[in-house]
This record gives C-alpha cells, structure tokens and sequence, in this order.
C-alpha cells in the first residue's frame, strides 16, 4: 500500500512539475538557448574549422557585404574574395568562381541577399571599434569580427522562437503551443541553422517571419483581452508592419509572399461590415451609404503606408544591386535559373534529397494542421494554406530545388511560425483523442530521430560515415541510429 501511495505521489509530484514547466516555459525556453550558446561556443575551439574561419560556405556572400561597407566603403567584392581565397586551400572549383564570376556591369557577383549584413551590421561595427582599441583589427575575416556576429544570430533565432510561442499560446492551449514550439525548435532543422550553421540566412529568417506574424497577431482581434493599446491597427502600424514585410525580403527574397497574410488582411478589414446593410433600397440607391465605401479610402492609405514601409526596408537591396548589377531590380542568378513551366513540386515535399517532410517528417502533422487552423481562424488558415503552396512552388522552379548541401529543406524555415500554428492546432485536435503522454513521447521521439540525423550528417561532413547524394532509406533510418558509435570511434582515436 506505501509502495503503490509513494509511485501515486511521485506521478502526481512529476505531473505538477510539467504543467508548471508548460505554464511558464520562458526559463526552459532560455536554458534551450543557453546550450545552444555554449555549445557553439565550444565548437569554435573544440572541432575544426574549413579553411581555419567561422564563416564558409554561402555564408561569406552574406558576410561580405557589411565587411566590405564598413572596412573598405564600397561593395567591391574583388579583395574580399581575394582575401578570402587566400585562406581557401581545399576548395579549388569554388576559388574559381568567386574571382571569375562577374555581373553584366563588371563588379565581382554576389548572387545572395544584403538582409544579413543589416542584421549584423551594428554588432560588427562594435566589434570593429573593440578590435581597433584593443589592437586586434586586421582584414575583417578573424575571429574577433565573425563570432559575435554568428552568436547575434543564434538571438535572432531565439527572438523568432519567443515570438511564435506568444503568438501560438494566445491562440491555442498552453500544452499545444508548448509542445509545438518544441518540435519546430529540436524537430526540424532549425537546430541545425541555429546550432552548426549561423552564418546562413536562415535562422535570420525564422526572426524576421515571426516578427512579422507577430505584428499581425498583436492588432488582431482575439477571444480574451488584450492589453491596453493592442487589438486596433493603426496607420503607423500598418507603415510598422510593411517595414517588418520589407526586413523579411531583404533577408531571403522570396519571403515577400508571406505578405499575402497582409492582403487578406488589407481585405477582410476593408470588407467586414460589422454593422450589415438590411434596407435593399438604400444599397440600391445610395452606394455611399455602404459601409465598404466608407471605408475604402482609410483602407488605401493603410495599404499605401504598407507598400511604403516595405519599399523603405527593401531599398538596401535596391541599392546593392543598382551597385552591382546595374539595375535596382535584377534576378541576380539570371532567367536560367528558373524553370517556371517544370515544377519539382512533389521533390520538395517528398524526395530523400532534402525534401520538406522526408527530413523533418513532423511538419506532416503541421500542414496537416491547417485544416483545424483555418477552422479556428478563416483568415490565417487561409493565409497558412496559400504561403505554404506558394513557397513550394517557387522553391520547385529553380534548378537547385534541393537546396544544394543543406540539412534539410533549408529554404522552408521561414515558414516556421505557420508550421508551428497548424501543429500547435493539430495538437489540440488530437489532444481530446489521444492522452497527453502520447503525445509528450512523440515529440520526444521526433526530437531524438532529428538530432541523431543531424549528429550522422555532421559527422559526414567531417569526413566520419556516409551520405549519398540522394540518400537511401537506410542512410536516413538505421544508419542513423550508428551515428553516437562513429562519433565515439572518433573521440577514442583522438
């Protein structure tokens, strides 16, 4: 009796402790992201770097363009990749292209967007002054410039990751957003851009799209109340958010579409009546009368001051490639890299080659989830729905479709805050159905099948095992499960 009082008390001490943790998550939230720090941090010192730098791989387009701005005071890439390519000794192909590639107008290409180096822009300036009075300042490419940038980006991160969870836990159930936040976070590979590869613009990305989803969320109507000042757009945060839609271009071009969120939204408060005409006569014969009218012309100006402070937030790329290319709106890679008639659409999704759900099967349940979501809320299911198959379509057109070498489907990271709505609503569906220790277990499931993914692919990319290029089902299933064994090998032969 004792035995079976004391099991009974610890389920009930345990049970106490997770709804705590899930009521007020924001300390485990932060501890995540301390580990994330730390574990970076020794990375720079503990595993060795290609070519002896932070910052490789298409990170250093990204990276160029606040280096060259501040240290030279042009966007003159030839002595930056000159500089860089000195340090390249492994990779003979990429050293060509770099110092032969060139835009119609001359310059030294880069095909990769300004968004990241405006991101990083502040940081770097700081640590360029630190550098210069401590007498470390050299040629941009040490690590006194690149690791405070690589450590801001993690923050980005976790700035977007708070700001899905306060938009995701005031729409769903605290469990629902809890857990939801936890898969798009560990399940999917925003673990990897957020832990092993910061210098991308993806992890950058996830901030900027749930800035803007937030925005949207913060002066939007909802069930409970809201405090003081939020719940009514007005035209400044219109013009705010527009701004924020410009940021999510400037980072990754193609995030323009998520501004569809902003059109249906645009539309359904020019639209909704909320007081509905019920005189036929007076619809016929005074159109002015009709709410719709009345409210068209404060519906343009809100548009317009969008439109405005989107094209104020993208002019840093307008003007890069005025400078570069000669024009300020180009397609840098040039019209054969678009094979808009031949979509690989079912690749995206599908295929071993970094497809979508292949690499992070949970986002299944995510996009499932958007059916419950559009049932909850019309406007953003809607939205959800439209965003995800444009973005598919248009990641299916180019000629790398998969992302080139990439843990994952690396370009979808930006839809993160709508993957992790449609979960947070498919978890709330399947909560009255299935208990909550199911679904506890699959998220940890999902996380471990995940990071021992990432760990067999890091491992490959340090020369430890194997992966195709087009991986087989045992590469991405048993083989995995040999990846904490090879890494051990390795430790021991040290």
């Amino acid at each position: 009796m004792q035995v079976a009082a004391s099991r009974s008390t610890l389920a009930l001490n345990l049970s106490a402790r997770l709804d705590a943790l899930i009521g007020r998550p924001l300390p485990f939230f932060a501890a995540i992201f301390f580990v994330f720090l730390i574990v970076y941090g020794a990375s720079i010192f503990l595993i060795p770097k290609r070519y002896g730098r932070l910052i490789v791989g298409d990170g250093i387009y990204y990276y160029v363009y606040v280096r060259s701005a501040v240290l030279d005071g042009d966007l003159d890439f030839l002595n930056d990749y000159t500089i860089y390519q000195s340090f390249n000794t492994e990779d003979p192909i990429k050293k060509k292209e770099m110092l032969e590639r060139k835009t119609p107008i001359g310059m030294a290409a880069n095909f990769f967007s300004v968004g990241p180096a405006v991101l990083w822009s502040p940081l770097f300036i700081a640590s360029h002054f630190i550098a210069t009075v401590l007498g470390q300042a050299s040629d941009g490419f040490s690590f006194w410039y690149e690791a405070p940038i690589l450590f801001l980006s993690i923050a980005y991160g976790f700035i977007g990751i708070l700001l899905i969870d306060r938009v995701v836990a005031g729409m769903f159930s605290r469990f629902a957003a809890f857990v939801s936040i936890l898969s798009i976070w560990l399940a999917t590979n925003v673990v990897y851009y957020m832990g092993v590869s910061p210098s991308a613009s993806h992890v950058l990305s996830l901030f900027t799209s749930a800035l803007f989803v937030y925005l949207w969320w913060r002066k939007s109507p909802h069930p409970s109340p809201l405090p003081e000042g939020e719940g009514v757009r007005t035209r400044r945060d219109w013009f705010v958010w527009g701004l924020s839609a410009g940021l999510m271009a400037l980072v990754r071009w193609q995030d323009i579409l998520i501004a569809v969120l902003a059109l249906f939204e645009w539309v359904k408060t020019t639209t909704d009546s909320p007081q509905p005409i019920t005189d036929n006569r007076l619809l016929i014969t005074d159109y002015r009368a009709s709410p719709i009218v009345r409210r068209l012309p404060s519906a343009v100006v809100n548009g317009l001051l969008f439109l405005a402070g989107l094209f104020l937030a993208f002019l840093p790329q307008m003007f890069a490639w005025q400078m570069l290319y000669g024009s300020p709106l180009t397609a840098p890679q040039g019209g054969g890299f678009f094979q808009v008639l031949h979509p690989e659409m079912l690749n995206v999704w599908f295929s071993t080659k970094r497809g979508l759900f292949a690499w992070s099967p949970i986002l299944i349940f995510a996009v499932i989830g958007f059916v419950p979501l559009y049932q909850k809320n019309r406007l953003l299911g809607a939205a959800a729905i439209v965003i995800f198959v444009s973005e598919s379509y248009v990641n299916s057109i180019v000629n790398d479709w998969w992302g080139g070498e990439a843990f994952g489907a690396r370009r979808f990271i930006s839809l993160m805050p709508f993957f992790a709505l449609g979960l947070a609503a498919f978890i709330d569906y399947a909560r009255a159905r299935v208990s909550q220790t199911i679904l506890l277990v699959a998220l940890a499931a999902f996380i471990v099948w995940n990071n021992l993914f990432l760990l067999q692919y890091n491992l490959w990319l340090h020369g430890i095992g194997h992966i195709s290029a087009i991986p087989t089902l045992q590469e991405m299933t048993i083989d995995k499960f040999t990846a904490p064994l090879k890494a051990l090998e390795r430790l021991r032969g040290r």
